[in-house]
């Protein structure tokens, strides 16, 4: 067991976090307290039987998502290792687990909860952006000495300067050595108001962060640690527009825990798109300008604090306790500070905020891998949308549909409508050349000599079932599905009445044994009837003579087939 944890949780191991190493260590904890009640207890890993997994599923069945969650475990852990006896690897795999609750599963915000929280998002940034440039603004003005002596903006700019070089504003003297701000700081926005100026708030490191991941489809754990040091291979312009940087995900395993991110700029298509509205439409649609903001925001912190983060914010002191930087940027603080509900569970009009699911809506907007293989992508993200899922049903059934066309549209029975028998009446030759037939061939199909019974039959020795030079065999309703079929005006009357028959058939037959023999057929009769008008289908519904009325009823009886 000590070798299964080191496996997962050592240096080599898959683990990033404190929190998924004291998963596993529980999990180990719980099964050897199983072990210790069994009879021999076993005391190597050869010895485990199919017996001991069954009696720790038997411990927690009544507790199913804790079975599923410790089941896992185990076999993420047991499964790569050779010392399980093959029953023993065969019950651990077999074990059923519980199916996961719906509210368990990670779906895709709304369009309307989407919109929600990136307007909340940019607004922030916005906020911040416009803040800290005239922060900037005034103290890049302040040092050359532009701005009018004895202004408030004089004022506030030789506060800015001391804050950007020190990190803390004048104060007043006290016993303690360490008082409290003068009336100037205090009348200028007080230490809070001016750090502010020059720094961003953990909240809108936060908005930076989470605008990123939606941008990106990246995890929020991988983004928040990105540095502010990156590659440029365009040199910062021109047609390229990426910027390079090294990023770390620790439970890939040292292998391939480094990779590198590539964020880029809109292309030109959409930059065309984009040209004619203001500079927000870029800047939030763009991965790279984000980046780019955010470096510029965070410049002054980075000279104070040292550090190398690109996500870099500042808490000011309050009371006894000081000034504080942060890299670690935290999505609950940022949710409950613009009113969206810190749980899945709690009534509000607004969604939880949750960075699985922010990567989720990401990923199904974007339909491409992103840190993963395609194959996970598909399997794994695309999988569980019901989005996507019900996107692809229609799909589906939009190409089967098409396919069904295309096969009816092969299959069908070319219609010669009364126009053309008044062609065929006039120039037989033309008719039956326009046709595709011999005149001789015509003219026997016009006065009945060719008829089956629903159609009539261009030639009876070259079907389709039986050999060539052979009179084909097939029973007549087949004649629907032969390259030979013609449909001529005076079979109208036959075909509604068989068409109808059908019809009348299906209340009282088994639905599937209706479908199997039947449908296909009646959409084909349905697709020669067509071909006429209402009023042509009206009369052809009139008493059939009787001649004609036994052919339909010996058809439907079977009477014509060959037994």
């Amino acid at each position: 067991m000590a070798q299964l944890l080191a496996s997962r949780c050592g240096p080599r191991g898959g683990s990033k976090r404190t929190s998924t190493a004291q998963g596993y260590f529980d999990v180990l904890k719980h099964f050897a307290t199983v072990l210790a009640k069994a009879d021999p207890v076993p005391s190597r890993p050869g010895e485990l039987t199919a017996a001991h997994f069954q009696a720790f599923r038997k411990r927690y069945e009544e507790v199913p998502t804790a079975l599923r969650q410790y089941i896992q475990a185990l076999r993420r852990m047991m499964q790569p290792r050779d010392e399980l006896t093959a029953d023993a690897r065969r019950e651990l795999l077999r074990t059923r687990l519980p199916t996961g609750t719906p509210d368990g599963r990670i779906f895709a915000y709304s369009d309307g909860e989407w919109q929600q929280i990136m307007t909340a998002l940019r607004h922030d940034i916005r906020t911040c952006r416009d803040r800290i440039r005239e922060g900037l603004r005034l103290l890049a003005a302040f040092r050359p000495g532009d701005l009018e002596a004895g202004s408030r903006e004089e004022d506030l700019g030789r506060l800015l300067d001391l804050f950007a070089r020190t990190g803390d504003l004048p104060r007043r003297r006290s016993a303690s050595g360490r008082g409290d701000h003068t009336w100037e700081v205090l009348r200028l926005g007080g230490f809070k108001g001016i750090s502010r100026m020059l720094c961003l708030t953990g909240n809108e490191s936060t908005a930076f962060a989470l605008l990123m991941c939606a941008l990106t489809a990246e995890n929020f754990g991988t983004v928040k640690k990105w540095p502010a040091a990156h590659t440029r291979p365009d040199g910062g312009f021109g047609a390229l527009a990426v910027a390079l940087i090294e990023e770390s995900k620790p439970r890939r395993g040292p292998e391939h825990e480094h990779m590198v991110m590539a964020l880029e700029d809109l292309p030109s298509s959409l930059r065309e798109v984009f040209g004619e509205q203001n500079g927000d439409s870029k800047l939030f649609r763009s991965p790279l300008r984000l980046y780019e903001l955010l470096l510029e925001l965070t410049q002054v912190a980075r000279q104070l604090s040292g550090e190398s983060a690109a996500f870099l914010s500042y808490s000011p002191p309050v009371r006894s306790r000081q000034g504080q930087w942060s890299t670690s940027p935290h999505s609950r603080n940022w949710a409950l500070s613009h009113g969206f509900s810190p749980s899945k569970d709690s009534e509000s009009d607004k969604p939880a905020i949750d960075v699985r699911r922010i990567r989720q809506t990401a990923l199904e907007l974007q339909r491409r891998p992103v840190a993963h293989t395609a194959r996970t992508l598909r399997d794994h993200y695309l999988r569980r949308s019901s989005t996507v899922q019900s996107q692809g049903r229609v799909l589906v059934g939009q190409a089967l549909r098409e396919q069904i066309a295309k096969a009816r549209a092969a299959a069908e029975v070319p219609v010669f409508t009364p126009t053309f028998l008044e062609r065929a009446a006039a120039d037989p030759t033309g008719a039956a050349a326009e046709a595709g037939l011999e005149a001789e061939v015509l003219k026997r199909m016009l006065t009945g000599e060719q008829d089956t019974v629903v159609t009539a039959c261009t030639d009876h020795h070259d079907g389709p079932h039986s050999p060539p030079g052979q009179p084909c065999t097939a029973s007549f309703l087949v004649c629907l599905n032969c390259k030979n079929a013609r449909a001529l005006p005076h079979h109208l009357p036959v075909q509604v009445a068989v068409h109808d028959r059908l019809l009348a058939l299906r209340p009282n037959l088994d639905p599937h044994l209706w479908r199997v023999r039947y449908e296909t057929t009646v959409h084909q009769l349905r697709d020669i009837i067509d071909h006429y008008t209402p009023a042509e289908q009206t009369d052809a519904r009139g008493p059939l003579p009787p001649h004609q009325e036994r052919l339909v009823a010996d058809l439907l009886a079977g009477r014509l087939d060959l037994r």
